[in-house]
């Protein structure tokens, strides 16, 4: 069987800095997704046109409890328009825009700050969290999400008693390297796991290279691993007969801005060239199958070994390093 190969896009909109400091920051909504730069948008038009000239269709984790701060639209706009393209739209839940719904949310954030943690959220809340956001799709005139994934990757076993709760039955949530679950059984690297009659899809995360005895994790971003780090991966868990390597990004990822408010953009190239590469290899490469995560829903699917693994060697990391070190320290669009 082919290796499946999920690009997912978290498409969210930026706190900017409000809980910090309130009077000199507010949340940014459309720019920070869009990310226009003369007249074009550098950032989710960018990863759509990409996506699309390989003839390859993403999954989007759209964010929806942003209602609180800004209403239905702008990101009901967004999500139409993603799903008009022909994309996989699912759902993407950050408890913390809930907290804008204190009229005196301002005041609030010295002895009550926002709870952003769904692992401190009880089976109920999270249930409720989970049929707001099928709500919002309701009201964007959108077909009901049937994935779900967490804000910041966090997670722990009350979140799949939520959706067993809810109906929904699958999810890809799990990011080790980004989030490490208290539950040792939820520390999955790679593949596709049963967790409690939840199929869970985890955010690939590998190993770069030891330090002092211990090894070193790395969860796979188009903004945080290197080209050269993406194919060893994909060769990798096609040779090792892996069911299923997901790889996360977001549409701000493909440019560089100096502030918070998304006003002085520079388009990131090396984000835009690993994009440009991994489309590029996974419609073209035997073996590798590009697939939608919500087309799996439903789906009998073979459950993987928690001990598999993916590793790359320690060169390679140090290359990324250098390499996202210059790039991130030069804002400039070479």
């Amino acid at each position: 069987m082919p290796t499946r190969v999920h690009i997912t896009v978290d498409t969210e909109f930026s706190i900017a800095g409000a809980f910090r400091d309130p009077q000199a920051h507010q949340p940014v909504g459309p720019p920070s997704v869009y990310c226009h730069i003369g007249g074009r948008s550098e950032g989710l038009g960018h990863l759509l046109d990409t996506l699309e000239a390989h003839g390859l269709r993403g999954t989007f984790y759209v964010e929806t409890l942003n209602t609180c701060f800004f209403g239905d639209e702008p990101m009901g706009a967004i999500a139409r328009e993603i799903a008009a393209r022909g994309h996989d739209m699912q759902l993407h839940l950050h408890p913390c825009w809930t907290y804008f719904e204190h009229e005196d949310w301002p005041e609030r954030l010295a002895h009550d700050p926002p709870n952003d943690d769904v692992t401190r959220r009880s089976v109920e809340e999270l249930v409720a969290l989970i049929e707001r956001g099928r709500a919002t799709f309701r009201r964007w005139g959108l077909p009901a999400p049937t994935v779900l994934r967490t804000g910041g990757l966090k997670v722990g076993l009350n979140v799949y008693r939520a959706m067993r709760q809810a109906g929904m039955e699958v999810a890809s949530n799990i990011g080790l390297a980004i989030y490490r679950p208290a539950e040792p059984e939820l520390q999955l690297l790679v593949g596709c796991h049963d967790i409690d009659g939840v199929l869970e899809f985890p955010v690939t995360t590998y190993s770069d290279f030891r330090w002092g005895g211990r090894t070193h994790y790395k969860t796979l971003t188009i903004t945080g691993t290197s080209w050269p780090e993406m194919r060893r991966l994909l060769t990798q868990a096609r040779d090792q007969g892996l069911s299923d390597v997901v790889v996360l990004t977001h549409p701000f990822e493909f440019i560089k801005h100096r502030d918070r408010e998304y006003r002085e953009l520079h388009v990131d190239r090396i984000t835009r060239g690993r994009l440009e590469r991994l489309c590029r290899f996974v419609s073209s490469e035997p073996g590798l199958e590009p697939v939608c995560t919500g087309e799996l829903v439903g789906m009998s699917q073979p459950t993987s070994s928690a001990v598999h693994s993916l590793q790359v060697p320690a060169p390679y990391a140090l290359a990324r390093m250098l390499i996202n070190r210059l790039n991130h320290s030069a804002l400039g669009g070479s």
